[in-house]
């Protein structure tokens, strides 16, 4: 395979060279310009992104990186979700990736926007480097760059920065992996630190895609050796696989204690956020249901159940998809593209495609990840390419007006036809959906179409004037840019959400309580539960509140009041709710709603938050602590005696044979209290502590020290959760052999005596990883300085 001409190395006289230079730069600098001013909320000062894992996940966990980071701790353990989980290992965390330096830069919220922005450039610079590299003109390659960055996914994923780096960076491994086919082997270390850095982001779901795109694209763009493709195609796997091995190797060690080894379990998770046939429409009209409540959309018009959309915008727009068929056309060199975005959208649409499920059940480790959806960021990608191949053929004359006048008229008729009550009255019938969403979604949709209409018209006219000779080339290319660009900043603006940054500046009331009631908030201590009203967690705001907060605004910081997600973990909260991934089977048994309150009781939970519609429930009307009436919350403390965080077990009842978290609940003696079941092998346990004590003496994420005194042999219960990362000892050094007690929670057996018994983590496998790493960067920087050497050498001979 020929390097392509941007690749090669030439040598120009410097007057062209330096005017080459200088376009280049000036396309760049408009690219970068238009993505900034796109984005302007994301640097511009006193923001907050403020939708849903944004605000609730990702400051929350950044804030307790830094905090422990910046005391010289490495963050092992997390005791704030669930009874407490692997920090590192749950890779949502991102510890590793290089984006963590700007958290001790800037504040928690600054440093997110930084990263969300920094990906967003990276999106644009690279989809226009791509184009280049595909022999694309720079206005070509220009128009990639905006409709990629401003495509409706790139800004939907605003929220979610492990999301959205892995499909930003996309267009730069295809740069890399493009250079990697035809220079040096050197040259691979390019696509592998691309890769790398997306696994140490934390998409290990998306990094497994990058395999399969890697795969095909080689496939369809080598012209040389296959044999030496492949050769290359695994070293870069490899020195991906080497690089982000810190991240990688805990990784695995939760997900082979997850249920997302148990496909019966996972299967519902797995294709829950399907794109629905009926969003495809989306992609050429948009916004559809803009005023209307996204998880009732979900619930009768896209077929998910207490779900909204995933991706909140998939909007190209007509010129873009139109320009895509175009290029697809006309560049039977990129058959790389057409295959790839056709593919994606395929798997898009996971339960409503079917191929989804095939490929669950043929291809290794497809079944478990979830998210159908994600792969619409592949096909935005593709379509983007395909656009700026697609100006190109126009520019060189190949694109016929009329077509564009046939679409326009199409949008323009389907405007109408929405518009009508009739249509509304049918789409209510037809997807069982109260009258008045469904006028919301049927009018916005006729809104949507009509705006379609006019940029397909738009763009009819400016090729009509450039064949016709009423527009000079360059004044039709800024047109089709500019008419683009505009388009997709009209649907998709609103598709990143911003607050005041005072929305992550308050403490909430209910925190204030809780610290008022309990002393000084740290771990160890008690656990929350919030609860949920049928279900969702429904949203309710002060009006002046939400007038400042935008759609999603309100709801986010109604979770904040609520201590929901993640964001207990601000105010060193521990809660037994469970989100992050990874997610441990046993936890089902901790109940979302206000039942099953001694089964809560069982795992040191003291206090529930939730609707104040809960004071209905008799059990919990006498134990309100307090009520924030502005947003319908409530504090609760459990009706039921609380276990403490350690104690010596009353009846341990050993099994051999692991225990079903099911049973624990129907048993009264468990529910009691009374009982605990300890999975061991050995014969006999020590017999019921009926004296005895233990004090927890210190307790930090990574070091639980208890003191136990106790007459006989006991089995202390720490109520936390157990993991293989735990070791406990003895003053003396003697290690205690570990169990799993009633499912979810630690056991050791104490001899009798006075005691101090210290638990301590280290993450699964960290060593390992952290070895492979240092292996792999040894090896590129290896690579790199014998290819260095040798080209020195060469130059350098007579």
């Amino acid at each position: 395979m020929s390097p392509p001409a941007f690749l090669e190395v030439s040598h120009p006289s410097s007057a062209p060279r330096a005017r080459t230079t200088a376009t280049n730069a000036l396309a760049i600098t408009v690219l970068l310009g238009i993505t900034l001013a796109f984005y302007h909320g994301l640097w511009l000062p006193g923001l907050v992104l403020i939708k849903r894992d944004a605000y609730g996940v990702f400051l929350p966990l950044k804030q307790h990186l830094i905090e422990r980071l910046s005391t010289g701790e490495l963050p092992q353990w997390f005791p704030y979700d669930a009874l407490g989980r692997p920090f590192i290992g749950t890779t949502a965390t991102g510890v590793f990736h290089p984006f963590t330096a700007l958290y001790f830069f800037l504040s928690i919220p600054d440093a997110y926007r930084a990263s969300t922005l920094l990906s967003c450039l990276l999106a644009a610079l690279g989809a226009f480097l791509l184009g280049r590299v595909l022999r694309f003109s720079r206005t070509g390659a220009l128009l990639t760059g905006i409709v990629f960055a401003l495509s409706g996914y790139t800004v939907s994923l605003t929220d979610n920065i492990v999301y959205l780096y892995s499909i930003c960076v996309l267009p730069l491994f295809c740069v890399a992996l493009e250079k990697a086919l035809v220079g040096a082997r050197a040259w691979t270390v390019g696509p592998g630190v691309v890769w790398a850095s997306v696994f140490l982001n934390g998409d290990v779901q998306t990094g497994y895609y990058y395999g399969f795109i890697a795969l095909l694209w080689t496939a369809a763009r080598v012209e040389g050796s296959y044999r030496e493709a492949g050769l290359r195609l695994v070293l870069i796997g490899g020195l991906a696989a080497l690089l982000a091995g810190i991240q990688l190797a805990p990784a695995w060690a939760v997900f082979v204690d997850s249920e997302r080894t148990q496909p019966a379990l996972f299967q519902k998770q797995t294709v829950t956020w399907s794109t629905h046939p009926l969003r495809l429409v989306t992609m050429v009209a948009s916004p559809v249901g803009e005023r209307a409540d996204a998880v009732e959309m979900g619930h009768f018009f896209f077929g998910n159940a207490n779900r909204g959309q995933w991706a909140e915008s998939l909007y190209v727009g007509v010129p873009v998809a139109g320009l895509a068929l175009l290029g697809s056309w006309r560049r039977r060199d990129l058959l790389a593209l057409p295959l790839l975005g056709s593919l994606a959208l395929l798997l898009a649409l996971g339960r409503f495609g079917g191929l989804y499920e095939v490929f669950s059940h043929v291809v290794p480790f497809w079944s478990v990840f979830r998210y159908p959806e994600k792969l619409m960021g592949v096909a935005s990608f593709a379509v983007a390419m395909l656009a700026g191949a697609g100006l190109d053929a126009l520019r060189a004359g190949k694109g016929c007006p009329t077509p564009w006048l046939v679409v326009a008229g199409l949008c323009g008729m389907a405007a109408i036809g929405l518009h009508t009550e009739a249509i509304g009255a049918w789409s209510a019938t037809r997807f069982d959906m109260p009258e008045a969403l469904a006028s919301k979604v049927t009018s916005s949709a006729a809104r949507a179409f009509l705006f379609s209409a006019v940029t397909a018209l738009g763009l009819w006219l400016a090729v009509l004037a450039a064949q016709r000779g009423w527009l000079r080339q360059a004044m039709f290319l800024l047109t089709v840019v500019a008419l683009v660009a505009l388009d997709l900043w009209r649907a998709n603006f609103d598709a990143y959400h911003l607050g005041p940054a005072e929305a992550t500046a308050f403490t909430p009331p209910l925190a204030k309580v809780l610290q008022a009631r309990e002393g000084q908030l740290e771990a160890g201590r008690f656990r929350i539960v919030t609860i949920s009203s049928e279900g969702r967690f429904v949203f309710r705001l002060p009006e002046h509140v939400d007038r400042l907060l935008g759609p999603e605004g309100p709801g986010s910081v109604r979770r904040r009041q609520g201590l929901d997600l993640e964001h207990n973990a601000l105010f060193h909260i521990e809660s037994a709710n469970h989100y992050l991934p990874g997610f441990n089977a046993a936890l089902a048994i901790l109940p979302r709603q206000p039942k099953g309150m001694e089964t809560t009781a069982r795992f040191n939970i003291k206090y529930f938050i939730g609707p104040r519609l809960h004071t209905r429930d008799p059990r919990l009307a006498g134990m309100l602590v307090a009520e924030l009436l502005d947003y319908d919350l409530a504090l609760f403390r459990n009706p039921v005696p609380v276990k403490p965080r350690a104690y010596l077990s009353s009846r341990p009842e050993g099994t051999a044979s692991p225990v079903d978290p099911a049973t624990l609940p129907a048993r009264a003696d468990f529910l009691s209290g009374e009982v605990d079941v300890i999975e061991t092998s050995a014969v006999t346990l020590p017999g019921p502590a009926r004296a005895g004590k233990a004090v927890i003496e210190r307790y930090a994420p990574e070091e639980v020290r208890v003191r136990v005194e106790t007459p006989q042999p006991a089995v202390l219960i720490l109520l936390d959760a157990f993991d293989q990362g735990w070791t406990a000892t003895l003053e003396s050094g003697l290690v205690l052999p570990i169990m799993r007690a009633n499912a979810l929670v630690r056991a050791v057996v104490v001899p009798a005596g006075l005691h101090m018994v210290t638990f301590r983590y280290e993450t699964p496998l960290l060593r390992v990883g952290a070895a492979a790493s240092l292996a792999g960067m040894l090896l590129c920087l290896g690579m790199i300085v014998h290819d260095s050497w040798r080209r020195l050498s060469h130059c350098s001979a007579p």
